[in-house]
């Protein structure tokens, strides 16, 4: 049975249902049925066939999934009414938690998911590990989903059990005009995943610039730090995202913050390998003589000979303009205690001459 519902054979499906020796509900090896199968593919006539037949619409794999979810998977629209028709339980979870309207949610199936939530399955349920509908819509950039949800109200807040939102995720996949959409809708951009992440972050590790510059826009601060001291600059030099690095520099972030460990962008930068940055930061004023808690400088860091040149130029020519002005000082001194002299002894002698010879008024 299952050979012929994969081969899309209809007319032989209907044939072996007349024989009185076959299962119709047989699984496979993966605890799959011929139902589920044939959803999987699409064979709505085989699905009509089976259900007249009276398969069983609830039959979960060795994964938990049901007929139901391989439709939802796959956006198998009229066979999910097919199926719903037959008393399909919309209800039933994987092994990992997830129901059909998830499965619809993470793969952007639009009209299925609309489908599902009309006969009431719960937009807002969250599985064991805190992820729900939003935070997968949001994950995979699925924008009419996210539109429906914001309309039922969904809390956009809500955290899984690793301090997860809807928000970060949106950030970190690079998924703007959900971005937008959310910062809309009063979104708290501030919180913080476990690791004091926060969305803003995300974006900037992974160089999500239009992202970057809509946050900024709506006064999101750039300063905000990690458990470690770890901040949104730190993730934008490590991973080398030079115009995300600017963006932040104009908004006055500090270059030389450090995190606990004394690392800090340009020591990141120059690890990394990454010479633009490095170059921008210094001039930015980034400072290349501060030490890390190990006492080494970003210098000794550097990952390429070109960075090494770079910095070591930077800081001989910093340190003859210090020895210059320093030169400066020290002959202007001298000079001011020279005159200075020359003014004492011109007025000596003349209180001498005056003396000696005897000028009277």
């Amino acid at each position: 049975m299952h050979l012929i519902v994969t081969a899309g054979n209809n007319e032989a499906v209907e044939f072996l249902l007349q024989l009185e020796t076959v299962n119709i509900d047989h699984t496979n090896e993966e605890g799959k049925t011929a139902l589920m199968l044939a959803c999987e593919r699409g064979h709505e006539d085989i699905v009509r066939s089976l259900l007249l037949a009276g398969a069983n619409v609830n039959i979960q794999d060795n994964n938990g999934w049901t007929a139901l979810m391989i439709s939802s998977e796959h956006n198998q629209v009229l066979v999910i009414c097919m199926l719903l028709q037959a008393n399909a339980n919309p209800h039933l979870k994987t092994l990992k938690g997830s129901h059909a309207l998830m499965i619809a949610s993470y793969y952007g199936n639009y009209e299925v998911f609309e489908l599902l939530i009309s006969k009431g399955v719960d937009y807002n349920y969250q599985r064991e590990d805190g992820v729900n509908a939003l935070m997968l819509a949001c994950q995979n950039g699925h924008t009419q989903i996210v539109e429906l949800l914001l309309k039922e109200q969904v809390d956009l807040n809500v955290q899984n059990k690793d301090g997860v939102n809807a928000f970060m995720l949106s950030c970190q996949n690079g998924h703007t005009q959900i971005v937008e959409l959310l910062l809309k809708e009063q979104v708290d951009p501030y919180v913080q995943n476990k690791n004091g992440v926060n969305a803003f972050m995300f974006a900037c590790k992974n160089g999500h610039t239009q992202i970057v510059e809509l946050m900024l826009k709506n006064q999101i601060d750039p300063n905000v730090q990690k458990n470690n001291g770890w901040n949104a600059l730190m993730s934008a030099c490590k991973n080398g995202h030079t115009q995300i690095v600017e963006l932040l520099l104009k908004e006055q972030i500090d270059p030389n913050i450090q995190k606990n460990d004394g690392w800090n962008a340009l020591m990141l930068a120059s690890a990394k390998g990454h010479y633009e940055v490095v170059k921008l930061l210094l001039e930015w004023k980034a400072d290349p003589t501060i030490k890390s808690n190990e006492g080494k400088t970003a210098l000794k860091f550097a990952k390429t000979m070109e960075i090494s040149v770079l910095l070591n130029s930077y800081l001989r020519e910093h340190i003859e303009q210090e020895d210059d002005a320093a030169s400066a000082s020290f002959t202007s001194r001298s000079s001011i205690k020279s005159a200075s002299s020359t003014l004492s002894l011109l007025s000596l002698d003349m209180c001498n001459v005056s003396g000696n010879k005897g000028y009277m008024y």
